[in-house]
């Protein structure tokens, strides 16, 4: 796969973004002999030739990190694990990019597009402190991030139930460009788990991810 845009990696995690278009599905056809017939059809059973696309292009990137593939499997809660691999996994895709990361601890990843939708639904992820740290002039983009950040803890809990606003608190942190790392905490009745994440502008997408150091 030569079309990756953005690696980079620890001790611990190895995180990578690829950007894909029509040909992902011919990559894909030479990894169907190492993986299940049953992956196989569930991720050519997408109607949508986008979505389908992206789940392929997640194939694609994890066998190309891995250096084999590796049977991936879903908890009940829609988290996927490698059965076949000591790693926790996690994927993330928006419109023609998909980011993969690997870790030996715990993995969570997210990438969206930046996009005048997001003061839309703010209210909805964010909490009061969170919120009054965005800056008008780069409001988008700090709120991208935000959101990714949630996104990423919510997939590294791996269950549902979690509440954005309450349970998944970002430290409130200023937003510069180059991008940079920052904490966040998911917050339950009767326990709290901290975690360090990373942010970096790819173009027009935001990504965020765990970083185990």
């Amino acid at each position: 796969m030569e079309n990756i845009i953005f690696k980079t990696s620890n001790n611990n995690d190895t995180i990578a973004v690829c950007s894909f278009d029509e040909l992902i599905e011919l990559e894909f056809a030479g990894l169907e002999k190492q993986i299940s017939s049953q992956e196989i059809t569930d991720i050519k059973s997408f109607s949508n030739e986008n979505f389908r696309r992206q789940k392929m292009a997640g194939r694609v990137l994890l066998n190309n990190l891995l250096g084999k593939a590796g049977k991936i499997e879903y908890n009940q809660h829609g988290k996927p694990l490698i059965k076949s691999h000591p790693l926790d996994i996690s994927f993330s895709h928006c419109k023609d990019k998909v980011a993969v990361m690997l870790s030996k601890k715990i993995a969570g990843i997210d990438i969206q597009d930046i996009s005048l939708k997001i003061r839309r639904i703010v209210h909805k992820f964010l909490n009061e402190p969170e919120l009054k740290s965005i800056k008008e002039e780069t409001f988008e983009t700090h709120a991208t991030i935000y959101w990714c950040a949630k996104e990423a803890l919510y997939k590294a809990y791996g269950e549902r139930q979690l509440i954005f606003t309450d349970n998944i608190v970002i430290e409130p942190f200023s937003f510069i460009p180059e991008g940079g790392k920052f904490h966040g905490s998911i917050v339950l009745e009767n326990s709290k788990k901290d975690f360090v994440l990373n942010y970096k502008l790819t173009g027009i997408f935001a990504l965020v991810y765990i970083w185990n150091e």
